[in-house]
């Protein structure tokens, strides 16, 4: 099976819900940027590790900053809160996840790296081991369908993983953190509610805070307002909708917004474009994809 694909043709969601199966234990991503490409907070119960190479923007993960530039290797442990923006260029970046269920079939990720005392949540997020990583995975991509090979070559990057990690930092799983994180139970809540009106105070009473204290908490553990976060999430499922071919029209109607003039305002404020220009930009790049 099909474990590599390119740009995005694979689905667009909350947490990345893939459809992994014991065929298909990880994805590979392959992505260039016609458009700017703006990611809203979120998290996933996979690991994602990301190859980057000339791309300028900015990636946080678990509110810690990072300017995209050169060739970098980002690793991003099981549900670790975590967004990027990506500008126009002609960059590359290589998304690799893996889903643990899947995986244990076949090797225990978790006990392979106890070897070297480390745990997932351990692993360096910004990690100095691009070259080696990058051999890795253009094996993977050149061995994809031989899930034989492609086994040893995940143990092979997680042994390299591992060389590269942060003892300080806390070895309790992901997974525990993340069932008393109020921050990933509003991330989800609001990606399951964005395309209808949401005000600051059923926020706030959702995530169990006074308005004032919900409002300083978000800005403290984000870098950003919560409304301006609610905007992110709507954009960017308008962005996936206008790159099937959906109308403004629609659009505007199942992404929370107000009016198509209020649709139009916001989306340029983030995109810095409107909805009609990159529609055409997305247009304009699968026509020279297919030439």
């Amino acid at each position: 099976m099909q474990c590599v694909y390119y740009d995005d043709r694979l689905p667009n969601g909350f947490e990345e819900q893939f459809f992994f199966s014991p065929q298909m234990p990880y994805t590979i991503q392959i992505k260039r940027f016609q458009t700017e490409d703006i990611v809203p907070l979120h998290y996933a119960e996979t690991i994602e590790i990301l190859l980057c190479d000339d791309l300028a923007g900015e990636i946080v993960i678990d509110n810690h900053r990072f300017s995209l530039e050169g060739q970098q290797l980002f690793v991003i442990p099981p549900y670790t809160v975590h967004s990027n923006i990506v500008r126009l260029g002609k960059g590359i970046m290589y998304v690799i996840k893996i889903n643990f269920e899947e995986m244990d079939r076949y090797i225990q990720v978790r006990n392979l790296l106890s070897l070297r005392d480390c745990t997932l949540s351990q692993l360096d997020y910004k990690c100095d081991a691009y070259e080696e990583v990058r051999d890795v995975v253009g094996k993977l991509i050149g061995q994809d369908g031989d899930l034989f090979a492609c086994i040893g070559l995940l143990m092979e990057l997680f042994g390299i993983l591992s060389r590269h990690a942060d003892s300080s930092r806390s070895t309790e799983p992901a997974a525990s953190r993340f069932r008393e994180s109020s921050l990933q139970e509003m991330i989800r809540w609001t990606h399951e509610n964005f395309a209808r009106k949401i005000t600051i105070d059923e926020a706030a009473k959702i995530s169990g805070y006074s308005k004032y204290h919900f409002c300083s908490r978000f800005k403290a553990l984000t870098g950003m307002t919560y409304m301006h976060y609610l905007n992110t999430v709507r954009v960017s499922k308008a962005c996936f909708m206008l790159r099937n071919g959906d109308s403004v029209q629609n659009v505007c109607r199942n992404c929370g917004f107000e009016n198509v003039s209020h649709f139009i305002q916001l989306f340029k404020r983030i995109q810095h474009m409107t909805p009609y220009q990159y529609a055409s930009q997305v247009k304009m790049g699968e026509g020279m994809q297919q030439e």
